[in-house]
């Protein structure tokens, strides 16, 4: 039997459209975010899968692109599961500041190596306006263990926090023991992070991947959880321009 994970980025952020770092900053969608999740909810449609449950960050982006896919699908009605787990990289102190500015300040050696090296933690947060009482609540109710709330994370770090939740909560339990076919819509360094781990991508190899906001991205595995093939995007033409789109963001004012 084949189990399908269905992954996309969110649609673009107000904040993506201005070139700005967004990590754990809660910003909604553009008018074109919008206008991407209810395509990819068509595509969603267009291929007949039909997502038996979701699960989204804590994020209103997140959010709010999947309760437009599954408007559009009329699966309003599917379960739906929130974590913090499933959030942006926390980009510590560059959330909020625009990407050309901090090209410019840091050099394009450092911009990338701080934007895409597996292992690059970007300068910590001080005063950090992106932690609220979502994430201040117990444990029990959705909140972080105290003393873990993130001022900054590397890619190795989002993916420390993200992958176990994802293969116990996600693979394990909807995919394998429930059957269902899960829609996880999330962010950028969380596609990412599931293309390395799912794909086998190397550290190095995995700063040159780049996800496009709002096109579905496919994983099929085995009744063992083995990813079965290649993963894939409903639409690659449109997927390879946004992935094109994103790589250049910060090296010239757009």
């Amino acid at each position: 039997m084949t189990h399908k994970l269905i992954v996309l980025r969110h649609g673009e952020s107000q904040w993506n459209r201005d070139h700005k770092f967004c990590g754990w900053m809660d910003i909604p969608l553009s008018e074109k975010g919008e206008r991407e999740a209810a395509h990819a909810g068509d595509l969603l449609d267009q291929h007949n899968i039909k997502p038996d449950v979701m699960y989204t960050s804590l994020l209103q982006r997140s959010v709010k692109t999947g309760q437009i896919m599954l408007e559009k699908t009329s699966r309003m009605w599917v379960s739906h599961h929130k974590t913090w787990r499933l959030n942006e990289r926390h980009y510590g102190a560059f959330q909020g500041c625009n990407k050309n500015e901090v090209f410019e300040k840091y050099g394009k050696e450092n911009y990338q190596y701080y934007r895409r090296d597996f292992s690059a933690i970007p300068p910590l947060a001080e005063n950090d306006p992106s932690i609220d009482e979502r994430y201040l609540r117990s444990v029990e109710n959705g909140g972080i263990e105290p003393g873990h709330i993130p001022r900054g994370e590397s890619l190795k770090l989002t993916m420390e926090r993200m992958i176990p939740y994802v293969m116990k909560e996600v693979v394990q339990r909807e995919m394998l023991e429930k059957n269902r076919v899960v829609l996880l819509v999330t962010h950028g360094s969380i596609v990412r992070s599931l293309i390395k781990h799912f794909g086998g991508v190397s550290d190095a190899d995995i700063s040159k991947i780049n996800a496009p906001t709002g096109v579905p991205l496919v994983f099929e595995f085995d009744d063992s959880g083995t990813p079965i093939g290649d993963y894939y995007y409903l639409d690659e033409e449109l997927a390879k321009k946004g992935m094109d789109k994103v790589a250049m963001e910060g090296h010239s004012k757009m």
